[in-house]
């Protein structure tokens, strides 16, 4: 690693890849939630604050496309080094990110992870499925520009000019054209009425549906979803739910095992696998016990009060992602002995992807009643 931090430079940028070894893929089909590294920002300047100017730019993220057109990171070609442009296009608004000052700089001030919508379709135009390519900070400013914060008014181009040096390695990654998974879809829908008290069940329901035309089948074991009761440890992580009076988040009950081994199954339940389709959804429905159940600590309207109007949406794990699964029918899928299911449901969940659950419908009111 070769360092051009000088003593003279107000701002030093280093790009860290350390933390992304094992994700060394750029999926040109599918939504990349993780970073593709960081841009790490110290400033030497002991008093007085700096701003940093580069399309792109935000608080706490970089859009890679916006910074490879301005000269801030390049991308290159593993077997030859060479320089890959992405084509022109009107320039993005400039993006700003103030550094206060620091007296002494000795570790990480400021760090903006590189996101990309690694479905957009320049980087098809871009980068060949198979191949590696670099990702780096090139080795002068481009058209990002530091000047300090109380030198400039709205045209930071008119401001006295800092230095900004910059050191880091390589971030590597492989072009994978995969399909994109099928998504999946969720609905939560409630009685508008929650008796404490008496013998009328509260029952919510999560339909699931999907857009794959052919069936499939995946695991929701070891989630809030399963048949395992013991693995939904709070109501937290099936739906969000607050006081329409106070915006407070309403305190469930919570129920937390320790074992000294894993008390699951070898293999999931038969129920804990579901099939579904277009034309089949799947729905989960989870019944909620009144106040005079002292069985029933989980699954408990403890939380709730009387004459209160609440607004529930889903949550937590109840929106996935579902990582292993396939397509098939579940009748084929679970049939045979327990070591020919073990051996079937080894996948490559990678090459597959995760299932996405994104919520659909409004968010659902009901008042508790004694």
């Amino acid at each position: 690693m070769t360092s051009q931090i000088a003593a003279s430079n107000i701002l030093s940028l280093r790009f860290h890849t350390e933390e992304l070894d094992n994700n060394r893929k750029f999926q040109l089909n599918r939504e990349r939630r993780l970073y593709l590294g960081f841009i790490v920002i110290t400033t030497f300047e002991a008093e007085r604050s700096v701003t940093l100017f580069c399309n792109g730019l935000t608080k706490t993220r970089l859009n890679l496309l916006e910074a490879l057109r301005s000269g801030l990171l390049e991308l290159t070609e593993s077997v030859n080094g060479n320089i890959i442009m992405p084509p022109t296009a009107p320039s993005s608004p400039l993006g700003r990110r103030n550094i206060p000052p620091r007296p002494s700089p000795q570790h990480r001030q400021i760090s903006i992870g590189v996101s990309a919508d690694t479905t957009n379709a320049i980087w098809k135009r871009m980068l060949q499925p198979g191949q590696t390519y670099g990702l780096r900070l090139s080795k002068n400013n481009g058209k990002i520009v530091a000047c300090y914060t109380d030198k400039f008014s709205d045209r930071p181009e008119n401001a006295q000019k800092l230095r900004i040096g910059r050191e880091g390695g390589t971030y590597y990654f492989t072009v994978h054209d995969d399909p994109a998974p099928p998504r999946l879809f969720a609905r939560l829908s409630m009685p508008h009425q929650a008796h404490l008290t008496g013998p009328i069940p509260f029952i919510f329901t999560i339909e699931y549906t999907t857009d794959s035309p052919s069936p499939l089948v995946l695991d929701k074991s070891r989630s809030p979803l399963s048949v395992f009761s013991e693995d939904l440890k709070s109501l937290d992580s099936l739906i969000d739910c607050r006081d329409n009076s106070t915006g407070g988040k309403v305190t469930w009950s919570a129920a937390f095992g320790c074992w000294d081994s894993d008390p699951h199954p070898t293999f999931p339940d038969n129920d804990d696998f579901v099939e579904i389709s277009v034309d089949k959804p799947w729905r989960f429905e989870c019944t909620l016990e009144n106040l005079e159940n002292d069985y029933e600590y989980v699954r408990s309207m403890e939380g709730l009060e009387a004459e209160k109007t609440y607004t529930a949406r889903i949550a937590g794990r109840a929106l996935g992602p579902f990582s292993r699964w396939q397509y098939g029918l579940k009748g084929d899928l679970l049939e045979g002995t327990l070591e020919e299911r073990i051996r079937r449901w080894e996948l490559d969940t990678d090459k597959l992807g995760s299932l996405e659950v994104e919520m659909v419908g409004e968010d659902v009111e009901f008042v508790a009643v004694a």
